[in-house]
């Protein structure tokens, strides 16, 4: 059986899983402190929707998200809030501790559950959109969305073509 030795702390092969990863979200958050946009989104006065679309833009890295989908996605994000106007308020402090780099446990909750609405578009178990979920962009030049069938009902009950040798 093979065992590492003890990390002094000094070595690299002692960095864990954990603390990789750590550092690497740490990292994340730091490159998106000092985002024009997060300040803007941070000072202005507005209504919850472009504060949430600004916030959006910054988390997902995407200068462009589709607008009437945000929309479905705040409310139904309000909706599975405790107190509607309770997640709206939320989303400027949200944005100014962004762009500080300092979040809190709260916040770091309320980010992740902006980034998986907008990529799974889904909210506490309802489908606030699917063709429009993030996910699917990722793949979108290689895969076709599973549910749309890629060829005519029932291809997959023919037996398939066998190539000639």
């Amino acid at each position: 059986m093979h065992t590492r030795p003890p990390s002094d702390g000094d070595d690299p092969a002692g960095l864990t899983r954990r603390q990789w990863l750590q550092g690497a979200l740490a990292a994340a958050a730091a490159s998106l402190a000092g985002s024009a946009t997060l300040y803007a989104v941070a000072q202005a006065p507005g209504e919850p929707l472009d504060a949430f679309m600004g916030l959006s833009q910054a988390l997902t890295a995407r200068p462009v998200l589709d607008r009437a989908v945000g929309a479905r996605l705040l409310a139904a994000l309000q909706k599975a809030s405790a107190a509607a106007s309770d997640f709206a308020a939320q989303l400027r402090p949200l944005a100014q501790s962004l762009a500080a780099g300092t979040l809190s446990e709260p916040q770091q909750k309320t980010a992740l559950r902006i980034l998986e609405a907008w990529y799974t578009g889904v909210v506490d178990g309802t489908v606030v959109t699917y063709e429009q979920a993030l996910m699917y962009g990722v793949v979108s030049d290689i895969l076709v969305i599973r549910t749309y069938c890629p060829n005519q009902p029932g291809f997959w009950a023919k037996p398939p073509v066998e190539k000639q040798r």
